[in-house]
């Protein structure tokens, strides 16, 4: 499988949407950071980093915390916040997801957000993420389910929960596995092997 779309991709002009107080509540980052299980020495990237709204509850978790987001005005809206000046591990860089500024085997951890549907090359994505991971590291992909639901893209740029996770073990990611933790969204943890 080469791919599955790619065709909706977030306008950072509307970076205040990722902020509202109604996400929050229905998508509380903390959920996610909690599952990931993070020991205090992890190195942990998220790719798609945006205005670090799951950022803000990860990086305190974690050793160093590496951010990648396409979008300089999304990370200058991250630094900007008064939660990012409390937090001294945390290394944005500018950078594309398939293609990420980030060394061989830099991550424990990997995990990105409503960005698998804006991915053109799910297999390349893979190889890129793999490539970041050291041995036996982990990936989180959170996205839209394949459903109507409050907000995201519509429904036929989605990527439907068994695909994503045929794609992660077809990239060869083991211990494939869904949490669940969100309503409108699902999550997937694999090991890189």
């Amino acid at each position: 499988m080469e791919g599955h779309g790619g065709k909706h991709t977030f306008d950072p002009s509307d970076w205040a949407k990722l902020e509202s107080p109604e996400r929050r509540a229905w998508m509380n980052p903390a959920l996610l950071a909690r599952a990931m299980g993070l020991r205090g020495d992890d190195t942990v990237v998220e790719l798609g980093v945006g205005t670090g709204f799951f950022a803000e509850a990860v990086a305190p978790l974690c050793a160093r915390f590496i951010g990648v987001d396409l979008s300089e005005k999304m990370l200058e809206v991250f630094r900007s916040k008064p939660a990012f000046a409390a937090l001294t591990n945390v290394d944005l860089r500018v950078g594309r997801a398939e293609a990420a500024p980030v060394e061989d085997g830099a991550a424990d951890v990997v995990y990105h957000v409503n960005l698998f549907h804006e991915i053109k090359d799910a297999a390349a994505f893979h190889r890129e993420i793999t490539r970041i991971l050291k041995p036996g590291g982990r990936l989180y992909l959170a996205d839209w389910r394949a459903q109507e639901t409050r907000g995201g893209p519509p429904v036929d740029h989605r990527v439907p929960e068994v695909k994503a996770q045929a794609l992660m073990r077809g990239a060869g990611f083991t211990e494939v596995q869904s949490l669940d933790l969100y309503h409108d969204h699902y999550v997937i943890e694999g090991q890189r092997p």
